[in-house]
């Protein structure tokens, strides 16, 4: 199979290095800030993770904004700001550094593989298991025990247009 054990470890073994690399250096430059989330926003279909947090001040500033507009969605019921809250293109360090760990030549093969019901979401569920499991094993690091956080800190796996409910309760599945 193309994504057997060896590639598996291997892109795992990219992406955790990546998001250490990648955090300490953010880390340093935004010295001084506490966050309320970490997320791998992915786009699955293209094997892309990038690395995003937010800050709950930055998360009043947006959704009073949102709440100030007179002709737009108003984010006033618990789910409303909920979704919010963890709706990373809304946050304040969205996408600040981005991998593929998932080589064009890979992607290409799985997608060229037949499958039984002509679709290929088994794929993307693969891909957004791979990359959620590599979030947990970077929850292990040194890196991400230094993350200034509060009290209700999370870190999640999110896919490009996936619902922020059905993001939250993939949380601790891998």
């Amino acid at each position: 199979m193309i994504l057997n054990d060896e590639v598996v470890k291997n892109i795992k073994n990219d992406i955790i290095s990546f998001a250490i690399t990648e955090t300490e250096k953010f880390l340093t430059e935004k010295s001084g800030e506490i966050f309320y989330a970490f997320a791998f926003d992915l786009n699955a279909a293209y094997g892309e993770i990038n690395l995003c947090f937010n800050t709950e001040e930055h998360f009043q500033k947006t959704l009073k904004y949102y709440q100030d507009q007179s002709n737009s969605y108003n984010y006033h019921s618990n789910n409303e700001i909920k979704s919010l809250k963890y709706n990373t293109g809304d946050w304040e360090y969205q996408c600040f550094s981005t991998i593929y760990p998932i080589d064009e030549r890979t992607l290409e093969q799985l997608y060229q593989t037949p499958y039984e019901d002509d679709s290929y979401s088994h794929i993307l569920t693969k891909i957004i298991q791979i990359f959620s499991e590599s979030l947990t094993l970077f929850k292990q690091t040194e890196t991400y025990k230094k993350i200034p956080k509060n009290e209700d800190f999370i870190a999640f796996t999110i896919d490009h247009d996936e619902d922020v409910e059905d993001a939250l309760m993939r949380i601790g599945k891998y």
